[in-house]
Formats: C-alpha cells, sequence, structure tokens
C-alpha cells in the first residue's frame, strides 16, 4: 500500500545543509541496499535531529515470531523539521545524487509505503543500561552467519528463498565469549542479527576494538555502536 506524502501534512523536502550529511545517509541506504535492494526507509524528524531507520531482520506476518532489528543513524538538520515517512530506498538514493543542485535540499518521494516493519518504534524514554558487549563477538558472530547464509543458499535463490535463509540463520541468539562482555543474556535477548547489522550498516569501524553499551526499554534492546544504533524488539 502506498500514498502521497504531499497528504500526510509533512513537508516535501528536508534541508540537510552540506554535502557531509548527504554523503552520510546516501552511504546508510547504499549498505542496506547492498544486503535488500528492496529495502525500505524510515525517516523520522522531529526538530533539527533526522533518524533514519532500516530494518534487517523482521516478521513477515502476524505470526511470525521473528524479532525485529533495525539499524538508526542519526544526522542534524540545518533546518528542523516534523516528519515521518517511509520510502524506497532506490528513490532516496536517486534523489541524494541530485542533493548539490537541489542546495542540499532532500525532496522527500511523493510516494510513500508500507513495511512491514515500520510501525514498530522504539521508544523515546525508559531506556536501562545492561552492561557491554564486546565489538569482536560482534564481529565474529557477523562473519560466522554470513558464511552460514552463503553456504546454505541455492545458486540465483530467489527473494523469498533468501528473506528464509537469512530470516532461519539470523534469529538463532548471539553468542558472547568474550571476558569483558558483561551483559547477561538471561536478561537481555539478542539475535544474531545485531551482529550482521552492526558490521553491515558500518557501525563498526573495521579495526574497532572495544566495548559497546546495551540498554534495555520493555521489550526492545538497544546497542550503541560508534557509527550508529542497533535496535532489536522480541518477536511475539
Amino acid at each position: 500500500m502506498a500514498e502521497n506524502s504531499s497528504q500526510s501534512g509533512f513537508p516535501d523536502s528536508l534541508h540537510l545543509g552540506d554535502a557531509r550529511t548527504a554523503k552520510d545517509l546516501a552511504t546508510f541506504i547504499t549498505r542496506i541496499r547492498s544486503v535488500d535492494s528492496q529495502a525500505a526507509v524510515r525517516l523520522t524528524a522531529s526538530g533539527s535531529v533526522l533518524a533514519a531507520f532500516v530494518s534487517t531482520l523482521y516478521p513477515q506476518t502476524l505470526l511470525d515470531t521473528t524479532p525485529t532489528v533495525l539499524g538508526m543513524r542519526a544526522m542534524r538538520l540545518q533546518t528542523p523539521a516534523h516528519v515521518d515517512v517511509v520510502v524506497e530506498s532506490s528513490v532516496l538514493l536517486d534523489r541524494l545524487a541530485r542533493i548539490v543542485e537541489e542546495n542540499y535540499f532532500l525532496k522527500i518521494p511523493p510516494v510513500i509505503v508500507s513495511a512491514p516493519w515500520s510501525g514498530t518504534t522504539p521508544p523515546l524514554q525508559g531506556w536501562e543500561e545492561k552492561g557491554v558487549i564486546d565489538a569482536d563477538d560482534l564481529f565474529t558472530a557477523a562473519s560466522e552467519g554470513m558464511k552460514a547464509v552463503d553456504g546454505a543458499l541455492p545458486q540465483n535463490p530467489g527473494h523469498a528463498v533468501l528473506d528464509t535463509v537469512r530470516s532461519r540463520i539470523w534469529t538463532s541468539s548471539l553468542e558472547l565469549k568474550a571476558e569483558s562482555n558483561t551483559v547477561l543474556l538471561q536478561e537481555v535477548e539478542l539475535p544474531s542479527a545485531v551482529a550482521f547489522t552492526a558490521v553491515v550498516m558500518g557501525f563498526l569501524p573495521p579495526v574497532f576494538e572495544g566495548t559497546l553499551r546495551v540498554f534495555c526499554s520493555g521489550e526492545w534492546v538497544r546497542i550503541t555502536a560508534p557509527g550508529g544504533y542497533i535496535l532489536s524488539k522480541r518477536g511475539k
């Protein structure tokens, strides 16, 4: 289902202000498209901060118990705005390619789309710190998971087969082995997809060594990484 964004009461453009912000958003979108060419992007702003959300794992149906895993990157807007739209990543990337000609005003695509995960919104408040995760465990889990996906896929898999294989592998529980971890997995449920998201979205620099803070709020878990946030919501 799609609708016209001009009928939603939101502005028709966002003022990114400079090349750095535009490149930041374009890189974010390019990364999710490297693993999902049909990805949708949710853009939300209430003031001078723009939050861009994508999903690497989500339930496909109402009865699906797959957890929801999101990647989020925050950027500063030159001009405050209020917006909450979900748009096609390909269309947004095309508009970012012409952002200089538009004086860094990003025109919001006129047609907004419906994504299964887009109505799942993490809370703004109530986050409680639960400990830290060693980045090495995320790198290891992401690498092992991607190898498992590649090994399980047939030649030339369709989108449905790819989704099924990824969901099976990335819903498995994250294993924490490093002594520096202080998160208790019996208290915090973390699917392996959080590691995949941290790596594939570029939230962890390739040579990063250290730990990442973990927070919980209700059914949600948030991991704060150098390049963004990984958010996970338990499946039903």
